[in-house]
């Protein structure tokens, strides 16, 4: 097999796009993987890339960067096409006789996403455990020069530190979960559970604490409900965050109600509480994590702002569904669907 059908294949299969242009910016050849993605129904041979901008908007970025550069150059670049971006490389190919260009094309649009997450995560994590800590050291100077001698200011202290050592003890453990989760270190178990038992069970745990701030907590199953297969501990997790959440930004006065209902081959589970609500421009991101509605609020409740993310990962994880509903000043709805045992 000769060099040039070997270098043919390789630019065919390549999944990265490939653009040959001539000095005038005529396009000579472009490979499958640029026409299947790029341009699926356009035909770009023997075309000008500046006369193709209107229709293959990434070819009107890239035109627009070859015209900005001086001269030919082999460096990566980057260039944006609405919300995606790309990298692209330029070799010369002078020794042939013709100023002909290769452009590579590599979309880095997830690189970019999961380097934007990455960023958030860390200025989050930074800034979560840096209010904790600057309380807990400021309080422990105090009582270091002098502090020690008033007996009342001591233990309020001491209870402040505890308080913020807690926060940064639950942080530090959701991230943990978080991070498992998503690694998928620890795999789901699957086993059949009554769903409706094992959320009245934690149901009556919450009951003292909704009755101390004057909320009434119930539970209601639809008709007959199937078990469900998944992991105990994991979905443990799921309802005391939901059933945490919904006690916790519900005002006195108000009501959390669970129900339980087995329809379209799905449990559904639905947390309905007559909360604060979440307003429609937070919707979107509400599983996010770090992303609270109420950043002051939700410190103040002693939120780690990682419980939804948690919650949305086990129920994936499980192969269910999970959503809101919300309207604001009146409550949510968080809803899930686990698949029957049987």
């Amino acid at each position: 097999m000769d060099e040039v059908t070997i270098l043919k294949a390789i630019v065919r299969e390549m999944q990265k796009g490939v653009l040959v242009l001539n000095q005038q910016g005529t396009i000579l050849y472009a490979n499958p993987f640029f026409m299947k993605n790029y341009s699926p129904r356009t035909e770009l041979r023997g075309q000008n890339i500046e006369e193709l901008k209107d229709r293959v908007p990434l070819l009107g970025a890239i035109a627009d960067v070859l015209k900005r550069s001086s001269e030919v150059s082999t460096e990566n670049l980057e260039i944006s096409d609405r919300d995606r971006f790309f990298k692209i490389r330029t070799v010369g190919l002078r020794d042939t006789g013709e100023s002909n260009l290769i452009v590579f094309i590599e979309d880095i649009t997830e690189e970019k996403r999961v380097e934007a997450i990455k960023k958030d995560f860390v200025a989050n994590v930074s800034h979560e455990l840096r209010t904790p800590l600057a309380s807990i050291k400021g309080y422990a100077e105090t009582l270091l020069d002098g502090g020690l001698e008033d007996r009342e200011k001591l233990k309020e202290f001491l209870r402040i530190i505890d308080k913020h050592a807690t926060r940064m003890s639950r942080l530090i453990e959701d991230l943990l979960i978080l991070s498992r989760l998503e690694s998928q270190d620890v795999p789901m178990e699957q086993e059949p559970i009554d769903i409706y038992k094992l959320i009245a069970s934690i149901t009556e745990g919450f009951k003292k604490h909704a009755q101390d701030k004057g909320i009434t907590l119930s539970i209601h199953k639809n008709g007959t409900v199937p078990e469900v297969l998944g992991d105990r501990v994991r979905l443990e997790q799921v309802i005391v965050n939901l059933l945490d959440n919904a006690i916790k930004y519900t005002p006195q006065g108000g009501k959390v109600d669970v129900i339980v209902r087995y329809e379209n081959d799905e449990v559904r589970v639905d947390v309905k509480d007559t909360g604060i609500g979440i307003p429609p421009e937070d919707m979107p991101r509400i599983f996010e994590r770090f992303y609270r509605v109420d950043k002051a609020r939700s410190r103040e409740l002693g939120g780690t702002g990682l419980g939804l993310a948690i919650v949305k990962h086990i129920v994936l994880g499980l192969k269910g569904r999970v959503w809101v509903e919300s309207t604001p000043s009146k409550g949510s709805t968080f809803s899930f669907t686990l698949k029957p045992a049987r």
